[in-house]
């Protein structure tokens, strides 16, 4: 079983780290990418309320102080995929993008009975987009073409701790130190229309980025009683200079063939960095246990979860010694999300219990005010979100498979302006061993 996980997550970060297009926004195209595009399976379905939410099925790289909450001697191996289909539209005119890329991987276990270690790979930023623009010059049309592409990793290793743990209370912190690796590129090419072949100017800007990264996290738990707790948390990552190298280009020749390109000005290797703002996340969750009756009048140990998290980030504070910042605003986001699981103890309720009643029901919506304006007025990101968590429970193992669903668009309250609508569907794979294969047990000879 270890070998076969080590195999796994080999390869998946072999495929992980290439260059590949994950995005397909036009609003990637500002700074080195888009944040935010990293929310697992499980969480997506309750809003993208990822703070708060944890248990022993469930690995939560959103909050570093929930690694400890894993089962004893059963580690955690996740790993999603993500589609996204978007549609834009400005006027008349319409466009679809799909993209399909792997989410977040991690593995995860506990050490002891107070700590918990986690090391993974997740996005941090995205860039993927195409724009087309014509215009008329006396008797010619040009037509000016911007692309973008590339994305930047996090390679973390996290460690949480509780602070505090007694009966009805638990107070726990994390943190998560990672690498930040990888390139995004921006090109923008300009020809004449009429012309044959398609000579023209081509400019590129290509951004390599090279540096650490860490973040905090935090969560207390407060048990009234045996069905009521609630919970709150907080994740902080300070305001970090990100190293990067950039190199650019001016060419002139046949658009699209970059072996005829005639290089006009050069300048590469020259080292920087960026400026990335803190951020400040908070959640508040609220559990109530009770005892549902079954048809045939027997009980069975239901949970119904409340979640809700907001995040400020403060974008003016954005640098870069590459260009001037072309943020001005402070970003935020408010989600509101619920869990609903007929059968808490599904484990132990495995043969009485139905399927239905052991699967995680999830619903949720968010909103949010990101960075980016058109025509002076800020873009709004709003949605609803759907998931269902289903156990796998053969051989009594904590392994799962997660769903989750975004329906939602972004768009100004200028018309004519361009919007996107997007449908966005997650797959999360958790695998964990077998209660007889658990990790880090004493053997003990007869």
């Amino acid at each position: 079983m270890h070998s076969k996980l080590l195999l796994i997550f080999t390869l998946i970060f072999s495929f992980h780290g290439k260059s590949q297009l994950t995005s397909n926004s036009p609003f990637t195209a500002y700074g080195f990418g888009e944040r935010g595009s990293d929310m697992l399976a499980p969480f997506t379905g309750m809003g993208s309320c990822g703070l708060t939410y944890f248990d022993s099925t469930v690995f939560n790289p959103h909050n570093p102080a929930t690694y400890n909450t894993l089962g004893q001697g059963q580690p955690l191996f996740t790993i999603g995929l993500n589609t996204k289909i978007n549609q834009f539209d400005q006027g008349e005119q319409s466009s679809f993008r799909t993209t399909a890329y792997p989410d977040p991987f991690a593995l995860a276990f506990t050490l002891k009975k107070h700590f918990g270690l986690a090391i993974g790979l997740r996005p941090y930023t995205q860039k993927g987009y195409e724009i087309v623009d014509t215009s008329v010059v006396g008797s010619d049309s040009i037509e000016y073409r911007y692309l973008g592409k590339g994305n930047v990793n996090n390679v973390f290793l996290g460690l949480s701790s509780n602070l505090l743990k007694l009966e009805n209370t638990i107070l726990s912190v994390g943190a998560n130190l990672g690498y930040l690796f990888g390139t995004t590129n921006n090109e923008r090419n300009s020809r004449l229309l009429d012309n044959t072949p398609l000579d023209g100017g081509v400019s590129w800007n290509t951004l390599r980025v090279s540096s650490l990264h860490y973040e905090f996290g935090a969560y207390f738990k407060q048990s009234f009683n045996a069905k009521h707790h609630l919970t709150v948390a907080a994740v902080y990552e300070p305001m970090q200079k990100i190293n990067a190298t950039n190199d650019s280009y001016l060419f002139y020749g046949i658009i699209g063939d970059p072996e005829q390109y005639d290089t006009l000005v050069q300048n590469t290797g020259v080292e920087g960095s960026l400026r990335m703002p803190s951020r400040m996340q908070l959640g508040f969750a609220y559990t109530f246990w009770f005892n549902d009756k079954r048809k045939n009048n027997s009980s069975r140990n239901s949970e119904l979860a409340f979640h809700a998290n907001y995040s400020s980030t403060d974008w003016s504070e954005f640098e870069s010694s590459f260009e001037n910042s072309p943020f001005s605003l402070v970003s935020t986001k408010l989600s509101f999300g619920f869990q609903y699981t007929p059968e808490r103890k599904f484990l132990e309720n495995a043969v009485s219990s139905k399927f239905y009643e052991k699967i995680h029901y999830r619903a949720g919506a968010y909103q949010s005010l990101l960075p980016y304006t058109i025509s002076n007025s800020q873009l709004k990101d709003q949605g609803f979100t759907f998931g269902i968590g289903l156990p796998i429970i053969t051989q009594n193992t904590l392994s799962s498979i997660n769903f989750g669903i975004s329906v939602g668009q972004r768009k100004t309250e200028i018309q004519n302006a361009l919007n996107e609508k997007y449908l966005g569907i997650q797959l999360g794979i958790s695998i964990a061993p077998s209660v007889y294969e658990r990790w880090f047990r004493k053997i003990k000879l007869d």
